[in-house]
């Protein structure tokens, strides 16, 4: 069974999404979209009727919900109807074999689609020493359901530091979103490092955050289409509708995904 990412594009290059009960690190530096992939993620599972669990050492519940909204997604409800559940927590006051995050997700059942935003703070402090008790902590996520956790890269690029090389190898899939900088012919690229059980595709790829849409990988996937009447009527920037309507025209999203789009920017 395929769980779908939300993230337009990168079904197709990890064999028709991540695998069920695995656990899957975004892996990138501050800026390249980690936050609005694991929102994308939660999304899609809310809107195909899974329960999702948020954890973040940084936002809490109005925060998260202020930054769906700046995206046009309104989350609320799902609050409300308790199929999103958001936890904030102090990383000063975590350990992984006392953890509260770790019963925060487990007393809300099973089947679950969780992210962690960021893994980073849980194991600043770690060192290889440490490879087994972030294992337990792997493995009881993968019993729960299917786990995106994303990770800060170090900002030196040495991701030979234990709090990164560990969950890196005990991860089953690893996605490199990478931010390279103003000047270059793509300004942002997807690679991804892994995916165990699966197939995935090799090579980097172009990727786009769009206001109101989120990450789109820049990969052709279909015949091109004129979307102009449709999406000069949504609520979002010019800037924003003129790449939608180029991410359209030259096959970069379906029709069936911007029916999706639409829908959630009513």
């Amino acid at each position: 069974m395929r769980v779908k990412t939300g993230v337009f594009g990168l079904d197709e290059l990890v064999g028709g999404g991540f695998v069920s009960n695995t656990v899957n690190v975004v892996l990138g530096t501050t800026g390249c979209g980690k936050t609005i992939f694991s929102l994308q993620y939660i999304l899609e599972g809310l809107e195909s009727g899974d329960k999702c669990i948020y954890v973040s050492f940084d936002l809490d519940r109005e925060d998260f919900l202020r930054v769906a909204k700046s995206f046009g997604w309104n989350l609320k409800d799902y609050i409300r109807d308790e199929v999103l559940r958001v936890g904030r927590f102090h990383s000063e006051n975590i350990s992984l074999l006392n953890s509260d995050v770790l019963n925060f997700i487990l007393e809300s059942g099973r089947d679950l689609r969780v992210v962690i935003d960021s893994f980073t703070p849980l194991i600043a402090s770690f060192d290889y020493s440490a490879r087994s008790d972030i294992g337990w902590f792997f493995k009881n996520l993968r019993e729960v359901g299917t786990a995106l956790i994303t990770l800060e890269e170090p900002f030196n690029g040495n991701l030979s530091d234990p709090s990164t090389s560990i969950p890196l190898f005990l991860a089953d899939s690893v996605i490199h979103l990478k931010n390279i900088g103003y000047g270059e012919i793509f300004n942002r690229t997807l690679r991804v490092v892994k995916h165990r059980y699966s197939w995935h595709a090799d090579g980097v790829f172009p990727y786009s955050i769009v206001e109101g849409v989120g990450i789109v990988i820049e990969n052709r996937r279909c015949e091109g289409f004129d979307a102009r009447d449709i999406i000069s009527n949504l609520n979002v920037s010019d800037i924003a509708k003129k790449k939608l309507i180029k991410l359209a025209s030259e096959g970069m999203i379906t029709r069936e995904e911007l029916d999706k789009i639409v829908k959630r920017l009513i």
